[in-house]
């Protein structure tokens, strides 16, 4: 599969197969993670494998919109760090954040790729944070649930995504060109 393909195709997975992902898996999707861009190199991303049923039960307690994360077969917990105080300037912007979601989107692409599902996870960070023992100096990102799916997606139909002329101004915002 393709990028272009597997960015098409990929869909969000909630229900899952019993059985989490093999470390030889794992480390393809977390392979592809390390390669994300990020700020002056600074890989702003730390993760957490969860396979224990009580902390995904745990967690799901705090999961807004799912609660289905308790099925979960596991889940990845996507940490960012303090950045080097070298870069203090490029934290208080968020970039570090917006980094760790470019790894996430490439864990997810790397991932079906291999016939795995994904699903981002909205959650209460607070409340994540301490049931993982995250350090409060560190940002929990989100939980991806991950797994192989019970059925598997087809994937987005074309017809349901926006035009992409309606998402594009030209030089300045809202002006638009007819082509």
């Amino acid at each position: 599969m393709d990028v272009s393909e597997a960015i098409r195709k990929r869909s969000t997975v909630r229900q899952f197969r019993n059985g989490s992902l093999p470390d030889d898996v794992l480390d393809r999707i977390f392979e592809a993670a390390r390669w994300a861009p990020s700020p002056f190199n600074t890989q702003p991303w730390e993760f957490v494998i969860i396979r224990d049923k009580e902390t995904l039960r745990a967690i799901s307690k705090y999961a807004r919109y799912s609660g289905y994360l308790a099925e979960a077969p596991m889940a990845i917990a996507v940490i960012v760090p303090p950045v080097n105080s070298k870069f203090s300037w490029v934290e208080s912007i968020g970039e570090p954040r917006f980094a760790a979601a470019m790894a996430v989107q490439n864990m997810m692409l790397a991932a079906w790729e291999m016939g795995i599902g994904t699903c981002w996870v909205s959650i209460e960070r607070e409340k994540v944070r301490e049931i993982l023992d995250v350090p409060k100096t560190h940002f929990v990102l989100t939980v991806m649930r991950l797994g192989y799916p019970e059925v598997m997606p087809t994937g987005h139909e074309d017809n349901f995504r926006k035009k992409i002329e309606d998402s594009i101004s030209y030089e300045k915002y809202g002006k638009k060109v007819n082509k």
